[in-house]
């Protein structure tokens, strides 16, 4: 079974810049995210069971999810966080285990945003956490996403707490600075489980 390293972190901490650089070092990546926005494709289950619950108008004219609508009702509504989490979670878990399961190499990175919150990944050997000060993740996420202070701080408040984050992790990678620092982080922490993945075959 390969070594399964969970990577997780609050919204805008850096987690494809980090994702992707294992990636770069020939690390199999099953991503969450990825998952997600496949599985509700037009004509797929998981799409036609969101437009039941939310209604016709989280769905445009190209019959293709409008995914800031359905953002902006989840970050209002916590019930309907809930029930969206009901619908993708188990098709996302799934599509995990099927993923990891064609892995061929000591170790793979599973990159789950949402890991302390719904804590459904119980093959976990290992929790990587990509951390940032809040005060950093509101300034990215303003920056990236064209958000005001008080969208971009309802957003964090939506997500676990940094603290409720640092406690499930074994290992936190400080994404502060700059990439190239970043990197280098990353760099030691492959080879770290390139060993834990050796040790764990015996």
């Amino acid at each position: 079974m390969t070594y399964q390293v969970g990577l997780t972190g609050g919204i805008a901490s850096g987690k494809t810049l980090i994702s992707d650089e294992f990636g770069r070092l020939g690390v199999p990546i099953v991503d969450t995210d990825v998952i997600a926005h496949q599985i509700v494709e037009p004509g797929l289950p998981a799409l036609q069971e969101i437009v039941q619950t939310f209604g016709e108008s989280v769905i445009g004219d190209d019959g293709r999810l409008k995914r800031k609508i359905l953002r902006n009702l989840i970050f209002s509504d916590v019930n309907a966080k809930k029930r969206l989490e009901a619908i993708l979670h188990p098709k996302i878990r799934r599509c995990v285990f099927d993923e990891v399961a064609e892995v061929n190499y000591p170790y793979c990175i599973i990159v789950i945003p949402l890991l302390t919150e719904s804590g459904n990944y119980q093959n976990l050997d290992r929790v990587l956490l990509i951390d940032v000060d809040p005060e950093v993740q509101i300034a990215r996420l303003m920056a990236r996403d064209d958000t005001s202070l008080q969208q971009a701080t309802a957003a964090l408040a939506s997500q676990a707490s940094r603290d409720q984050r640092l406690s499930i992790a074994n290992d936190v990678l400080d994404n502060s600075s700059s990439p190239q620092e970043a990197f280098v982080k990353v760099a030691q922490l492959h080879q770290k489980y390139l060993k834990l993945a050796q040790q764990d075959e015996f």
